[in-house]
């Protein structure tokens, strides 16, 4: 398979009043990645017909969660078209490699020609450990850089124009300074979320191997990104109901 560039996600995209700015991810990560248990080497597959039964369900269980994936990615309005497209790529690639799979693991003759593809099922593709969260973080990203931050972005600007000029008359020390921690909200929440999503999507499974922290940082600067974005809607909407 050649060498993928890889790529989620989740603030949802909403305005100011009413709507909230952060929501359930567009791509739920509902499976964690399989950890094999101490006394997994116990129950390891011994006949062939064991293995290719293990080859088949992990292949299948894996082509469901992209075929979910890929359907959500599609109808994603957050990701950018590139963004897209490179998610896309990757998951149709795995999917592909996983029918292949799932077609050599079954035709296989002797168990070491088997147990070898279905530990390229694991290892060489990634699609837990990689694929699927990298979708979810590039989504997450987007849709702070692309959405949610830019309709904050507006909302401060509107904010700011009315506490200078027709309501002037209403502006406050707290309301100043619900301004102000707004504006440093949005800087740290732009701070953050830039450049997250191309980092995920630039991942590839190799890469996990060798760190498995690769999407660590990721994951960590999108939660700072949305912290940041929470509060930013809050000092709007405080801003917003005193002046009401």
């Amino acid at each position: 398979m050649p060498t993928r560039i890889t790529g989620l996600v989740v603030a949802a995209a909403a305005g100011i009043t009413g709507l909230a700015l952060i929501g359930s991810p567009a791509l739920a990560d509902t499976t964690a990645t399989p950890t094999p248990s101490p006394s997994a080497k116990s129950h390891a597959p011994r006949t062939l017909a064991e293995i290719q039964a293990a080859g088949a369900k992990a292949t299948s269980d894996r082509e469901a969660k992209l075929g979910a994936a890929i359907t959500k990615v599609t109808a994603d309005k957050a990701l950018s078209s590139s963004d897209r497209s490179t998610i896309l790529g990757t998951l149709n690639a795995d999917l592909a490699a996983m029918k292949s799979s799932a077609s050599a693991i079954a035709g296989d003759t002797t168990r070491t020609q088997a147990e070898a593809d279905l530990k390229a099922v694991y290892s060489k593709y990634r699609v837990y450990a990689v694929a699927l969260p990298q979708a979810r973080l590039a989504s997450d990203a987007d849709r702070l850089t692309g959405t949610t931050l830019p309709k904050l972005t507006k909302e401060q600007s509107t904010l700011s124009g009315l506490l200078s000029g027709k309501d002037k008359a209403k502006s406050t020390a707290a309301l100043q300074s619900d301004l102000s921690d707004l504006s440093a909200q949005l800087a740290t929440a732009s701070h953050d979320a830039s450049g997250q999503a191309p980092a995920a999507l630039a991942v590839t499974p190799s890469a996990y191997d060798s760190n498995h922290s690769a999407l660590s940082s990721v994951k960590s600067s999108l939660q700072s990104a949305r912290t940041a974005a929470k509060k930013a809607e809050a000092d709007a909407k405080a801003i917003r109901q005193a002046l009401k």
